[in-house]
C-alpha cells in the first residue's frame, strides 16, 4: 500500500453574522495534486465542521479519496455469521460485502493515511448484545493498536446498544428516523425531537445523525441541547452534494454548525492518471514508473527504439522510425479497460513526421489518435460496432509536421468529445453508444500502443506504425476540464 501525508489548506472567511474560518478541500481537481480538507467553523463551538466522503467501502475508492486529499471517510460494516464465526465485514450487508474484514480495512487505512482526520463507522446490525460485544472488542483492539478512539464515530439506529461505546469514550451517534420529520408542522417536529433527545439522554448518546433534508428542523430542536454535560453533536449526509460541485463552498455554509457532513465522492468524475508513459535514457520507457516492453529487434525489420534528451522540454523523448512500438497490456476489467468505456482524457505531446497511430488501441474497434494521409490528426472511437469518430471531421484543423511539437488532449464525459491542441479547443462532438473494445481473438491481451498499434495475433506485432518523436502519452480517468487542460498545456516549441 502507498502512504500519503501531504495536505494543504486554503483559508477563506465568510462573514454573515459571525466570523467563520474555513479551509477548502477542493483544489483545481488536478489529479497530480492532492486536494485539501474542507472545514467550516461552527458558530456554537470552536470545533470545525468536518467534510467526509460517503461510502468508501472499496479499498480502491478509499485510496482514490486519499489521493484526492480527503482526510475523512464513511464506511459500512455488518456482522457476517455465514462461516459460523462472527466477523465484522465491510459492506452494507452480505450481498454487497467487499470481502474485506473491518480489521483488514483498518490496517490498510492506517498504512495509507495514518493521520486520517475522522472515520464514520455505520454499523448496520449493532442490534444485539452478541454483536455489541464483537464490535466493542474489535474496536478496543484497534484502538490499542492505532489510538483512533477520538477520531472515530460509532453510528447505529439501535440506541440502547450505543451506551457502552459512549461510556468507553467513543464518539457515538443515534441514526434517527429522520424522515418522520418531513411534512410535519414545527410543533409536531418539536415533539418528535424531544422524544429522541430524551432517549439520547437516557442512553448517554450525545450525537444524532440524519439526512440533510431535515437539517433545519434538527438544528432548531437540538441546538445547544445537552446530554449530561455534553452538547449534542449533529452528523448529517447530503448525497446530492459532491466533491466536484462547482460552488461547493457556498453550499456548505448553512451546514457550518454540524460536527460532520458526508457528501458524495464520485470516483468516476475525479481525474486520475491511469497511463503515464515517460521516457529515459538508453531506450527505456515506463508507465507510472514500471518498464514497458517493445518488440525484440530483428536485423533489417525491427529496430531498437532510441531515446534522447530534449533540452527544450527538459525531458527524454522516444524516436519512432516505424518499425517498433511500446505497448501496455490491459483487460476489460482493469483500470484501463474500465476507463476507456466510460469517462476519460487522452493526452499526447509529440512531433509527428509520418506514419499513422502515435497512441492508440484500435484493432477493429477501440479508440486512439491517428494521423491522416494528408497530415491531420484525427481521433477514432468505436461504439456499437461503428466508428462514431472521426465522423464529421473530428480532427485538427491544421496539418501537423515540419518537426513541430504539438500538445493534444481528447476528453469524453459519456456524452461529448472535445479535442484540444496546445490548450485551445478545436473540435467538439456529441457521441453516444456502448464502447466497442478492439478485436482480441488470437492476441493474449488487449494492448495500448505508443508509436503504433497492435495486431490481433498470437504473438505481439505492430501495425499502422508512427514515425516521429513522443515526449509523453497519458490516459486519465474522467474528462479534464477546460481549465485543467489550459494549465497542463505546454507552449508549443520547435523541434530539435
Amino acid at each position: 500500500m502507498r502512504k500519503y501525508s501531504f495536505l494543504s489548506y486554503v483559508y477563506f472567511c465568510i462573514v454573515p453574522l459571525f466570523l467563520f474560518s474555513c479551509s477548502s478541500d477542493l483544489s483545481d481537481i488536478d489529479p497530480e495534486k492532492q486536494g485539501d480538507a474542507i472545514a467550516l467553523k461552527s458558530t456554537e463551538s470552536d470545533q470545525a465542521m468536518i467534510l467526509a466522503a460517503h461510502k468508501c467501502n472499496e479499498i480502491s475508492k478509499l485510496s482514490d479519496a486519499i489521493d484526492y486529499g480527503i482526510e475523512s471517510y464513511e464506511v459500512d460494516i455488518h456482522v457476517d455469521v455465514t462461516t459460523g464465526v462472527p466477523r465484522l465485514m465491510i459492506g452494507h450487508e452480505l450481498e454487497t460485502t467487499t470481502g474485506q474484514t473491518f480489521v483488514e480495512y483498518m490496517d490498510d487505512l492506517m498504512e495509507m493515511n495514518p493521520n486520517f482526520k475522522f472515520l464514520w463507522l455505520d454499523f448496520k446490525d449493532l442490534n444485539s448484545d452478541e454483536n455489541e460485544s464483537i464490535i466493542r472488542n474489535t474496536l478496543s483492539e484497534l484502538d490499542s493498536r492505532y489510538d483512533i478512539k477520538q477520531r472515530v464515530l460509532v453510528e447505529s439506529r439501535y440506541i440502547e446498544h450505543l451506551t457502552s461505546f459512549a461510556n468507553d469514550g467513543w464518539n457515538v451517534s443515534f441514526y434517527s428516523t429522520w424522515s418522520s420529520l418531513e411534512g410535519k408542522t414545527t410543533e409536531q417536529q418539536k415533539i418528535i425531537c424531544e422524544g429522541w433527545l430524551e432517549s439520547m439522554q437516557n442512553n448517554n448518546v450525545d450525537g444524532i445523525s440524519f439526512d440533510a433534508r431535515v437539517y433545519q428542523a434538527i438544528k432548531n430542536n437540538f441546538e445547544n441541547k445537552a446530554v449530561g454535560d455534553k452538547i449534542v453533536k449533529q452528523y448529517a449526509w447530503n448525497y446530492y452534494l459532491k466533491y466536484t460541485t462547482a460552488d461547493l463552498q457556498n453550499q456548505l455554509q448553512k451546514y457550518s454548525h454540524l460536527s460532520v457532513l458526508l457528501i458524495s465522492f464520485p470516483v468516476e468524475e475525479i481525474p486520475k492518471l491511469i497511463i503515464d508513459v515517460q521516457f529515459a535514457e538508453n531506450g527505456v520507457a515506463t508507465n507510472q514508473g514500471r518498464p514497458l516492453n517493445s518488440l525484440p529487434s530483428r536485423a533489417g525489420s525491427i529496430n531498437v527504439i532510441e531515446t534522447q534528451f530534449n533540452a527544450v522540454y527538459n525531458k527524454y523523448e522516444a524516436i519512432f522510425d516505424g518499425t517498433n512500438f511500446f505497448y501496455i497490456p490491459y483487460s476489460k476489467e482493469d483500470e484501463i479497460g474500465s476507463v476507456i468505456k466510460d469517462r476519460f482524457t487522452m493526452e499526447l505531446l509529440f512531433a509527428p513526421t509520418g506514419g499513422v497511430n502515435p497512441f492508440s488501441s484500435m484493432e477493429s474497434g477501440g479508440l486512439g489518435y491517428e494521423l491522416t494521409t494528408d497530415g491531420y490528426l484525427a481521433f477514432y472511437y468505436n461504439a456499437n460496432n461503428s466508428w462514431v469518430l472521426p465522423a464529421n471531421n473530428f480532427k485538427t484543423s491544421v496539418q501537423m509536421g515540419g518537426n513541430a511539437y504539438y500538445h493534444v488532449f481528447v476528453t469524453y464525459d459519456k456524452s461529448t468529445f472535445k479535442m484540444y491542441v496546445n490548450g485551445v479547443k478545436v473540435k467538439e462532438k456529441n457521441v453516444s453508444g456502448q464502447f466497442t473494445y478492439p478485436k482480441k481473438v488470437q492476441a493474449p491481451d488487449y494492448l495500448f500502443g505508443i508509436g503504433g498499434d497492435y495486431r490481433d495475433s498470437p504473438t505481439i506485432s505492430i501495425q499502422n506504425p508512427f514515425i516521429g518523436k513522443i515526449l509523453h502519452a497519458k490516459l486519465y480517468r474522467s474528462a479534464l476540464s477546460d481549465s485543467d487542460i489550459v494549465s497542463k498545456s505546454v507552449y508549443p516549441k520547435s523541434g530539435l
